[in-house]
Formats: structure tokens, sequence, C-alpha cells
């Protein structure tokens, strides 16, 4: 693709111009600058997930969606997968190189709860920059209100694969609050997680997540382990 200055110099302008967009015309208009490129989404199947995959394929049907099975995902969470995959949508599993019992093998039983940096480092960003490798622009469910980390997430901007190449990562539902996914996903009737009707907020692993103890809607996940990202988002 372009240089990694002068990409990300023409990105800036472009995302700053997208500002208040809504998110249907900005993934439109994603599909039309990068036609031709390996264009593609990932979804863990949060209702941002769900929600992106359905403006996503309303332009393409056929668009790819990865999705990482760390090996640890709550039944739920699989069964919304292959709802949209009966639905047509072309799903890719990208699984860890290490099996759980491989891992408990290398560095012994539960590395989740004793270190949860490796262990995500393991079972979703190792998986994650193989999946770089496969496309040239990244489109992604992030939300700015969702956690203090994300609250200045551009809808344009770039992620590293670990050769140092650039793949452009898209965030058209940046602008969103929680209330504007959830009017998306029942006015569309789009597949979501019915552990977001039992008091979730945000799902991820099952050893990881539980219902939010207060703060923001991903206070659930890791807590009390002073960890509010799985790194995906950091490449």
């Amino acid at each position: 693709m372009t240089e990694p200055g002068v990409l990300r110099d023409e990105l800036a302008r472009d995302s700053a111009a997208l500002e208040g967009q809504p998110a249907d015309a900005i993934v439109a208009w994603v599909f039309r600058r990068f036609a031709g490129r390996r264009l593609a989404l990932t979804s863990a199947f949060g209702p941002e997930g769900c929600a992106l995959i359905h403006l996503a394929r309303a332009v393409d049907p056929a668009v790819p969606v990865y999705t990482i099975d760390t090996g640890y995902l709550f039944a739920e969470t699989i069964a919304v997968r292959e709802a949209f995959r009966a639905q047509g949508a072309d799903i890719r599993v990208v699984e860890p190189l290490l099996s759980i019992r491989a891992q408990a093998e290398r560095h012994g039983e539960d590395l989740f709860a004793r270190d949860p940096d490796a262990c995500c480092g393991i079972r979703k960003v190792e998986p994650m920059k193989r999946i770089l490798h496969h496309i040239d622009v990244w489109l992604t469910a992030l939300r700015r209100d969702q956690a203090e980390t994300r609250r200045h997430t551009p809808i344009l901007g770039t992620a590293a694969r670990d050769d140092g190449s650039l793949v452009v990562k898209v965030a058209p539902l940046a602008g969103w609050t929680r209330k504007d996914t959830w009017r998306y996903i029942f006015d569309h009737g789009v597949p979501y997680n019915p552990l977001l009707d039992a008091g979730y907020t945000s799902i991820g692993c099952e050893p990881c997540t539980q219902k939010p103890p207060g703060g923001d809607e991903r206070s659930g996940r890791w807590s009390g382990q002073g960890k509010t990202e799985c790194g995906i988002h950091l490449l």
C-alpha cells in the first residue's frame, strides 16, 4: 500500500471528513475507497460486532468475517456465530497455535488467572497478527464510549503487522452509543448474544467475563486484574 507516513496523513484527513457521518455511509465509503483491496471485518459477536456484520453485508454480502475461537468461548457466543453463518455470512474461524492442553503443559494450568496478558497474547493477539497478513483493510466495531482506552478511536487509522507493514483500520461505529447499537439491532432483527439480556454488557472468554461490577460497560472483563484490553486493538 502507500508509504506509511503518506497513508497516515491521508487517513487522518479522510477520518476528519467522515466525522458525523452515519455508520452505513462510512461503511459504503470504505468499500468504494478501498475497492480491490482485501477488505474484511473481525467480530467476537458482541452487539457492536453483530451490528457491523449486518452493516457490511448490506454493502457486500460476501465480505469475510474473521473471528478468533480462543477455546474459552461461551456456548452462546458460538451459537451467535453459527446464526450468522446460517444467514450466509462468510465466517472464518482462526484458532490459537496452542491448544488449551498444550498451553497448560507449557505454561501451567489456568494461565488466564495468573497472567491474563500472556494468555490473551497466545489466544487472541497472535491469531490476530496472522489475520492481518490476509487483509489490507480491517473493519472493527469499536465505540469511543465503551471505555477510557477507546475514547480517542479514529474512524480511520492503522494497525501494524508484525513485519511493520500497515493495515488500514476502520471503526465505522466509533461515534455510536450503546443505545445506538441496540436501536440498530432491534430495528434490523440482528442476531445477538442472549447473555446480554442476562446482565452481561461485554462478553469475551468465559473464565475472564462476569456481569459488570460497576464502571464502564467493559468493567466485567478481567475484573480486579487491572486489565482493560486483550491487546488486539493495540496492534
